[in-house]
């Protein structure tokens, strides 16, 4: 196991998500874990995080850096790790949301001071 793919693992682990993947601008997938269909999947999320992107510098309201999907299932969140690279983590559990949200930013911050997702 590569140090992205354990650092992506040691996440899961502790925030009690079920899956997580990192992609790049254009939607290609880099590493993933228990995410079914990572490739389409990473496609599908570089589209929804490009137009949120492209969304919020229409408004004037600064860079994307973080994105929350709530569904009846659960919670997707998305965050930047660099200036191209995404990490999207899904979880079940949404009454741990902002352990969540905070421990995704962690991860980005950890994962941009990798030579290869800067």
């Amino acid at each position: 196991m590569n140090e992205i793919t354990s650092t992506l693992n040691d996440f899961l682990v502790n925030t009690k998500s079920t899956s997580a993947l990192i992609l790049n601008e254009k939607g290609k997938m880099i590493t993933s874990l228990h995410v079914d269909y990572s490739d389409s999947v990473a496609a599908m999320s570089a589209a929804i995080l490009s137009m949120s992107e492209k969304f919020l510098s229409d408004l004037d309201k600064g860079a994307l850096k973080q994105l929350l999907l709530k569904t009846s299932d659960g919670v997707v969140v998305g965050n930047k790790i660099s200036g191209s690279n995404f990490v999207v983590a899904f979880s079940k559990e949404g009454s741990n949301l902002a352990l969540l949200m905070r421990s995704t930013e962690e991860l980005s911050t950890e994962l941009s001071k990798n030579s290869l997702l800067k």
